[in-house]
């Protein structure tokens, strides 16, 4: 059978001990860091460039597209017409089809090269200043005392509360931007 009196002993054993040990613990809302860090601000907004560049190009091909489809209808109609004469125009027209199918897999494959950029600049905008977030973290850790910061953001399932006390949040981008045109 099981001892209650073994296991309570061993518990407040451990608690006496932890307490004797006391570690100071605080959080920080590490998204909220990333979204304050004047850097990644920087780059987000150079980023957001990139990609408004990229939509006014695929403009560029839709208007492209839309001019050489209405260009292939006006050349139906006249293959419809019996009066003319249809057999260059029908030449010109698997022409002009031709042209269409390159343009829409240029457009296509620019697409998907612009949004594969993108994509690779957004993770390198993550893993570029995570070491800044990191050593700012550990700087507010070290002024303060800190033995444990945990991250706080809603994306992480550790944490579901911690007081305000702990939080420190604006230090850590107070930190970072601190050293921001250095």
């Amino acid at each position: 059978m099981f001892n209650y009196k073994k296991l309570l002993l061993a518990l407040v054993f451990s608690f006496s001990v932890s307490f004797t040990y006391a570690q100071k613990i605080a959080v920080v809302d590490v998204q909220k860091v990333f979204d304050g860090y004047q850097k990644v601000k920087d780059a987000r907004e150079r980023l957001d460039k990139s990609k408004k560049i990229a939509m006014e190009e695929l403009e560029i091909f839709r208007a492209e597209m839309e001019k050489i489809v209405k260009e292939l209808k006006e050349m139906e109609e006249k293959i419809k017409n019996p009066n003319i004469d249809s057999t260059a125009l029908r030449t010109k027209y698997q022409e002009k089809v031709e042209k269409a199918k390159v343009k829409q897999e240029d457009m296509v494959s620019y697409d998907k090269r612009a949004k594969a950029t993108i994509a690779q600049r957004q993770r390198n905008l993550l893993v570029e200043h995570l070491g800044d977030i990191r050593e700012a973290v550990k700087k507010v850790a070290t002024q303060k005392s800190f033995d444990l910061i945990i991250n706080s953001s809603e994306t992480q399932l550790g944490v579901f509360y911690a007081g305000e006390k702990f939080d420190v949040t604006e230090e850590v981008i107070i930190t970072l931007n601190a050293g921001v045109g250095k």
